[in-house]
């Protein structure tokens, strides 16, 4: 059995260097296809410790390559663009969509072999991008078929970016996924909020699979059941049942103690177009994630103490004891 977490999980240097392979070889969504949606179109992320760089070509097809150039090891892009050809910054060097090496200024003729760029596996599900540094990774559309009926993948792709809101924390990655899977605090940070909506205390994070899991809600008259989902490592998503839209939070790893934090109000054409819902839709987002940040902080100070445990969890948060169990078995695999 593998050795459970401990506080030391969310604060080391060490301990973040071994998540470095579960992060890479885990199906991360990166970013809404709409954001990559023009033949041509450049976008730079982060997966795991490796830059990567989307493209999509005249053919539509998306794909994930290594953002960093095989000459002097310069970044490519460090914005989101669209162009004919990845071009480094520094001294020209020039590559296709595909990755394939087109120029190299002034280098010698047969000087320039294996200088294609690395290729990751790269797919589109629900609207999403998503990218694996695994090259034995499970097909997408597989490893996504046991949450297909719940997050009807068909809906989800004819949403588009009605509002976001960016952030930077000094957390470990963890706190703010364990915080977003489970709804027993509602009782507290969320107490004048969420709580009046959808109790804490009538919460259930038992549904799901080994790798995913379901938060149910109890039926608001008129907000609905909040339905929540934590498909590990990194895909956190919310919407209610009476809700056209969704809520999703963009997480990127960036060090043992920080991470960036995108959210993103995702609505049917038709909604995003109204400004004043969307304004609100962010508003009242940005005012519960406040309310998380106050707790999140307080965990990550706390996790560094000496007098640190991660104690018993409630049964309103089985989804945390599946997500650590999972990081647990997941580092223990070796290699990407």
């Amino acid at each position: 059995m593998p050795a459970p977490l401990t506080p030391a999980d969310y604060v080391t240097a060490e301990a973040y260097a071994c998540e470095q392979g579960l992060l890479g070889r885990a199906w991360t969504p990166v970013c809404r296809s709409e954001e990559l949606a023009a033949a041509g179109a450049q976008r730079p992320v982060q997966v795991a410790d490796t830059p990567i760089l989307l493209t999509r070509d005249r053919d539509g097809v998306v794909r994930a390559m290594s953002n960093v150039c095989r000459h002097r090891g310069m970044i490519l892009a460090s914005e989101p663009l669209q162009a004919e050809v990845v071009r480094c910054p520094y001294h020209l060097w020039a590559f296709g969509l595909d990755g394939r090496l087109k120029a190299a200024p002034f280098m010698a003729p047969g000087s320039v072999s294996n200088c294609d760029l690395p290729l990751y596996q790269a797919g589109e599900w629900g609207g999403f991008v998503f990218v694996s540094l695994d090259p034995d990774a499970q097909p997408l559309s597989e490893a996504m078929a046991p949450m297909a009926e719940a997050l009807q993948p068909d809906r989800l792709e004819g949403l588009r970016i009605g509002w976001r809101v960016a952030f930077e924390h000094a957390w470990n990655w963890k706190v703010l996924v364990e915080n977003f899977g489970e709804s027993y605090h509602h009782i507290g940070p969320h107490a004048g909020t969420l709580q009046p909506l959808w109790p804490g205390g009538q919460t259930d994070s038992t549904p799901g699979g080994p790798d995913w899991f379901e938060i149910t809600h109890p039926e608001h008259p008129e907000e609905g059941a909040l339905r929540v989902w934590v498909i590990f490592p990194l895909f956190l998503l919310a919407t209610t049942t009476r809700s056209t839209g969704a809520v999703w939070y963009r997480i990127t790893p960036t060090g043992p103690q920080s991470m960036s934090l995108e959210v993103l109000g995702l609505e049917p054409p038709k909604a995003c177009a109204d400004a004043e819902k969307m304004g609100a839709a962010r508003e009242l987002l940005t005012a519960v994630h406040l309310e998380d940040i106050t707790v999140c902080d307080g965990v990550q100070a706390g996790l560094r103490s000496p007098d640190a445990i991660l104690g018993p969890l409630s049964p309103l948060e089985a989804g945390v004891a599946r997500f650590r169990g999972w990081i647990a078995a997941s580092r223990a695999r070796p290699g990407r």
